[in-house]
């Protein structure tokens, strides 16, 4: 095989711009403005290529989020980047439909402090294939064997799964709950097995949704 091409900028990106929703965790593929990685001194952009798991301890982020710079970039048709460019994640029209072509550079890399991020500043998230565009090429860059963006879903869809669930508690609670990232972290994990462990079987993805949409019903109309 070789290292997969995508299907229009849309493909890669969930929201981008003013549809960047300040309700969502930070996540893997989230690129910023106004980043200064470590060493890097030609950019002020930047995207996240820690994995959301090693990116917290429990519900709260890590003081430090490995990050890698993202600059302008020629623009280049999407089948050019199967056999090559291979240190590089492609970031066409970041900033919109129609808006100069970007990449993240994979080997220019550091971590960057959390303190210093806002979400105000977060331009864009990837999609759940542009985030397993960018693990397979960042593996590939590393040592060269090619994962086909399929095993990456297989492997980590759950993540995306409570990411959207996170996001969907935060902006529910929003204006009742000062730490809802907590609350959230709580409630994920209880039953047993525990919520979060049933979002591995996307069998019960669906009922663990629905049963959180009532748990938001019933903290609003008890309050």
């Amino acid at each position: 095989m070789s290292l997969e091409e995508w299907d229009g900028a849309h493909s890669l990106y969930l929201t981008r711009g003013d549809e960047v929703s300040s309700y969502r965790p930070w996540f893997t593929g989230d690129v910023f403005e106004h980043v200064s990685v470590p060493a890097i001194d030609d950019t002020d952009l930047a995207i996240v290529i820690a994995h959301p798991c090693s990116m917290r301890a429990g519900p709260n982020l890590k003081d430090r989020i490995l990050f890698a710079a993202v600059r302008t970039h020629e623009a280049t048709p999407a089948h050019k980047w199967m056999d090559g460019y291979f240190n590089r994640m492609p970031l066409p029209e970041l900033y919109g439909d129609g808006a100069p072509f970007h990449a993240a550079w994979l080997e220019d890399i550091g971590v960057v402090r959390t303190g210093a991020l806002e979400l105000g500043t977060r331009i864009a998230c990837l999609s759940p294939f542009g985030v397993n565009v960018l693990q397979q090429r960042l593996v590939h860059n590393l040592t060269r064997l090619e994962v086909g963006t399929s095993k990456f879903w297989e492997a980590f869809s759950r993540t995306y799964e409570e990411s959207d669930l996170l996001e969907e508690w935060t902006e529910g609670l929003s204006d009742m709950d000062q730490a809802p990232a907590v609350s959230f972290e709580t409630w994920i994990g209880q039953g047993t097995p525990t919520r979060r462990k049933r979002l591995e079987d996307a069998q019960h993805r669906s009922q663990v949704r629905s049963d959180m949409r009532a748990e938001i019903r019933r903290i609003r109309g008890a309050i």
